[in-house]
């Protein structure tokens, strides 16, 4: 029920009881009113939305009578929709204790929801499985299983964390309200959503606050953008660009409760001047269904379509669930959309919302409450309409994490959240609101260099003889120092990369920009690849998977790193190099296909080179003192044991001989030495 009540909240994408403040609503002294006037008004804002004010004069009415069960069943519920999750927890336990419980037997249900938001599992488990034992047929029943499975999934997936640091942008981007909706643009400007101006012409008593776009550069203090691309007396939010950036995509949201809000698309193009022109245009009537909600636009290119793509979340019929994410290609001509076409294989029965689709990768990613993980809303991942296990945390946590977007360098990037560590609207509830975060990165330490310890022997008797050094080997062989010593150096990809489902022959992607997010994917490959197998050869396969990753996969990339330090030197000191490259793929598509595919893995080596530190090597590739040769060979050389059966995904994806033939290598170099 509390899903339904967050739907139209979640469409304008603040999700937090509006984060109105409705303390002042007592025409007089709250220590006359009664029991009975603080209940009518908790009822009234509960049924409005108005979760804010509901949490308050259910306290209210608590003080007065602490035990009355409907009070705090009201209380928990209205403190579960404001997030105030804490709160919600001890007026549940209340109800669950209370000698007529059986009044709310959904109130396990619930308490175990809200213990699963504060990560904690153990006792969340042990609500789902009182919900379940008090009713086994109830209309949760199904639910509380499936929740109970998640809580057992994030315990262990807990214990895996991303080498990610996740930091708040803090109060000069940051409000006491919902700032949400980060759009990174130029190097150094990062738009964003805020809802936390006063709503100038409101008749509702107090004002309530409304959405502006805003903007901060070089993570300095941020303000509101012009009054001609925020509306004056609606709200305005999630800020979208063109591909060729001629055009912003936004919302224009407006109450239709006393929390209720309804969204529609607009859009503004540039005029000959390059400036944004001032009257916003309204998206066809196919993308802003008339009566339902239209919001949070992203735009993405569709690799093998060829074609610009909108996508964005509606509540609209014919949907999987409550929100659903939405797609349409632009047609031919101005504001020509095709027919929206619901993205049924990633939707959920719940809310799937705030798209970002990350061009370079094809991947879409977009945050869901109806496909477990962590808890509250987490962030998921699709690629080619396949979706994803949420991402792991820190990026993911257990409260509602959402708009991520991924920066080009695919190491770095942005999201929302309500997470520990977020400016509080009502510091005693501990809830509201959504802060803007970033996330960078963060290489693992180096292994301990175990060549470099020595154990001591000691002597046998007296002795003149110096004590023996008993050196440990070490635990991978050291890198070459000649550039002829790396030969052959295999760098291996993920199926598909560099850019999925397309048959371009070159990638504006780096090959370093590949490994890392292939390298965070070792857990995914373990558990395909010992999938089905007896525990004696899970172990041997883990190992064997895990010894891919470390041995082959990650000292691919630290080898290169090795011999472009020494191949600048080499250049520097005045020699001639020539460089030869083949690309390999999987035996999984067509020749042509694969051809393509090779000659992108290519590319993306190519453009390390001409990237690296800052383009250290372009002088040299200019003058052609290095010359990089290309030879794809696409399929053609794949091992003939290696599956192509586009549906036995454990062998032509997921095992070690198929990843083995997703590379490119370093075959050949002749060099000349200078004078």
């Amino acid at each position: 029920m509390l899903q339904l009540m967050r739907s139209s909240i979640l469409a304008f994408g603040i999700k937090f009881g509006i984060g109105i403040c409705l303390l002042a609503l007592a025409p007089i002294s709250t220590q006359a009113q009664t029991f009975k006037a603080f209940k009518i008004a908790a009822d009234k804002a509960l049924k409005e939305k108005d979760y804010h004010a509901s949490v308050f004069f259910y306290g209210k009415a608590l003080e007065q009578q602490p035990l009355h069960l409907d009070v705090l069943m009201g209380h928990a519920e209205a403190a579960q929709a404001f997030f105030a999750f804490e709160i919600a927890v001890k007026s549940y336990e209340k109800v669950i204790q209370h000698d007529q419980s059986n009044k709310f037997p959904q109130a396990f249900y619930s308490l175990g929801l809200c213990l699963k938001s504060l990560g904690q599992y153990d006792l969340a488990k042990e609500r789902f499985q009182a919900y379940l034992k008090a009713m086994p047929n109830g209309p949760y029943a199904a639910y509380a299983q499936k929740e109970i499975d998640q809580c057992a999934w994030a315990q262990e997936a807990t214990q895996k964390m991303l080498p990610f640091k996740v930091s708040s942008l803090g109060n000069k981007v940051n409000s006491d309200y919902s700032d949400f909706a980060p759009v990174p643009a130029g190097g150094d400007t990062l738009y964003f959503s805020s809802y936390r101006f006063d709503y100038p012409k409101d008749t509702h008593s107090p004002r309530r606050k409304q959405a502006k776009l805003m903007s901060s550069i070089k993570g300095g203090r941020s303000k509101a953008l012009g009054n001609q691309l925020n509306a004056e007396d609606k709200h305005t939010a999630h800020l979208a660009f063109s591909l060729d950036g001629q055009r912003m995509y936004f919302t224009i949201c407006e109450f239709v409760g006393v929390a209720q809000i309804r969204c529609q698309l607009y859009y503004r193009e540039k005029d000959k001047r390059k400036r944004w022109k001032t009257q916003a245009q309204k998206l066809p009537a196919s993308i802003n269904m008339p009566g339902f909600t239209t919001t949070q636009p992203a735009i993405g290119f569709d690799s093998i379509a060829q074609a610009e793509v909108l996508y964005f979340v509606s509540d609209r019929p014919g949907g999987q669930g409550k929100l659903d994410i939405w797609q349409s290609k632009l047609g031919k001509g101005e504001n020509k959309f095709d027919d929206p076409v619901n993205m049924s294989a990633i939707n959920s029965a719940g809310d799937d919302v705030t798209p970002f689709f990350h061009a370079s990768s094809q991947t879409l990613y977009f945050s869901s409450d109806g496909h477990g993980g962590f808890g509250g809303f987490d962030v998921f991942a699709a690629q080619q309409g396949v979706l994803q296990k949420p991402l792991g945390l820190p990026i993911n946590s257990s409260y509602n994490d959402l708009y991520y977007v991924l920066l080009p360098d695919e190491k770095s990037g942005y999201l929302a959240s309500n997470r520990t560590g977020t400016q509080y609207l009502d510091a005693k509830l501990k809830s509201c609101c959504n802060d803007i975060f970033s996330f960078a990165y963060v290489p693992p330490p180096p292994p301990v260099r175990l060549d470099t310890l020595s154990t001591v022997v000691p002597s046998q008797g007296p002795s003149s003889a110096p004590p023996v050094s008993a050196t440990i080997p070490p635990d991978k062989p050291e890198p070459p120092s000649k550039l002829e010593d790396f030969l052959p150096l295999a760098l291996y990809f993920d199926n598909d990369e560099p850019d999925k489902r397309t048959r371009r022959t070159f990638t504006r992607r780096d090959y370093t920009a590949t490994f890392y997010p292939f390298y965070e994917r070792k857990e995914t490959y373990i558990e395909a690849y010992i999938n089905g197998l007896s525990p004696e050869d899970q172990i041997k396969a883990e190992a064997s998977m895990d010894s891919f990753f470390e041995d082959e996969l990650r000292k691919g990339q630290e080898w290169l790193l090795r011999f472009a330090q020494i191949l600048h030197e080499r250049l520097q000191m005045g020699d001639s190099v020539e460089i030869f490259i083949k690309g390999f793929t999987s035996p999984r598509a067509e020749s042509d296909y694969n051809l393509a595919l090779g000659k992108r893995r290519i590319s993306s080596l190519r453009n390390f080179f001409n990237a690296h530190e800052g383009g250290i090597f372009l002088p040299f590739l200019n003058s052609n003192q290095l010359k990089i040769t290309e030879r794809s060979f696409g399929e053609t050389t794949a091992r003939k044991d290696v599956s192509d059966d586009l549906f036995d995904l454990r062998n032509s994806v997921f095992s070690i001989g198929a990843a083995r033939e997703r590379r490119v290598e370093i075959v050949e170099i002749k060099t000349q030495t200078g004078n």
